[in-house]
């Protein structure tokens, strides 16, 4: 089901986060174990959404209680970076009560228009509703009312201000937009699924995290051991992480690894779409 986090905006997934065709790490087109991989101009949100989120698949599940108890950690109610959103908007909801302003980044436009269809209310919006219900159980309300959940939804549309174009291959990602450091990031499913390279995975993410204050907390969530993913009739490319490869990369970064939380869900069901689990990561950068 839903596939990973797309390109640079992420994922579950998919965000997309990095330039088309990924400046020239991978080509428009793959041919992995006699797959057709598709180049991101491929990519069709309203396929992602019909495919992925009708209802809460068991990874989402996973990812949304990790992202309910996260949060719970950030301090001094920052403004907050999303980096590779996708076309989805599930893993802010939980957010909102913690931040004071929301940015949403990806790479596509048409990502973030669905997005604003959103939170403007139009016509033909995707349905978070069910998302919305479940972190609220997670959070402690096991029966959630038509108001709490709209309450929930309302909160998240205020707190959403800034809408950015980004590109996790560029050493400015927020191309000149956005603050030039945030206190509090979040990416999932967006740099993993974006390309087939650990190498260039890892060149993203360091491009990713270049925009977090020392001091400041990260929360993130992989497909593991994937090295593509379907959406529709399409398959992309994954890069086939590791949870070393997680803790390398804290580590490398000078993140503070007492505070580093990493996590291996086995998420079975999704074998069909390419992973069969997901690495749900979080940690706090040192401070100056």
């Amino acid at each position: 089901r839903q596939l990973m986090p797309l390109p640079l905006t992420g994922l579950l997934y998919r965000g997309l986060c990095m330039s088309k065709p990924l400046r020239s790490k991978i080509s428009p087109i793959l041919r992995t174990n006699k797959l057709t991989l598709s180049g991101f101009d491929k990519w069709t949100p309203s396929d992602y959404l019909r495919d992925y989120y009708g209802y809460v698949e068991q990874d989402e599940r996973y990812t949304l209680r990790f992202l309910v108890d996260e949060f719970k950690k950030i301090r001094e109610n920052p403004i907050a970076l999303e980096f590779g959103a996708g076309p989805t908007l599930h893993h802010i909801l939980p957010l909102s009560p913690y931040v004071a302003e929301i940015h949403v980044a990806d790479y596509l436009k048409t990502n973030l228009s669905e997005i604003k269809k959103w939170q403007q209310k139009e016509v033909g919006m995707h349905n978070w509703k069910p998302f919305t219900e479940l972190i609220l159980k997670y959070e402690g309300n096991l029966e959630p009312t038509d108001s709490d959940i709209e309450r929930r939804e309302e909160l998240t549309r205020q707190k959403i201000t800034k809408y950015i174009l980004c590109d996790a291959s560029n050493k400015a990602p927020l191309l000149g937009n956005g603050l030039s450091h945030y206190s509090f990031m979040l990416s999932c499913y967006c740099a993993d699924s974006a390309t087939n390279s650990r190498e260039v995975w890892h060149d993203y993410m360091v491009n990713i995290l270049s925009l977090l204050k020392p001091g400041g907390f990260f929360v993130t969530a992989a497909l593991r051991d994937c090295r593509y993913y379907k959406v529709g009739k399409r398959f992309f490319p994954c890069a086939n992480l590791r949870e070393g490869d997680f803790n390398n990369l804290f580590v490398n970064l000078d993140f503070d690894m007492s505070t580093v939380n990493i996590m291996v869900q086995k998420v079975p069901e999704h074998k069909e779409i390419g992973y069969e689990s997901i690495i749900l990561a979080s940690g706090f950068k040192k401070s100056d």
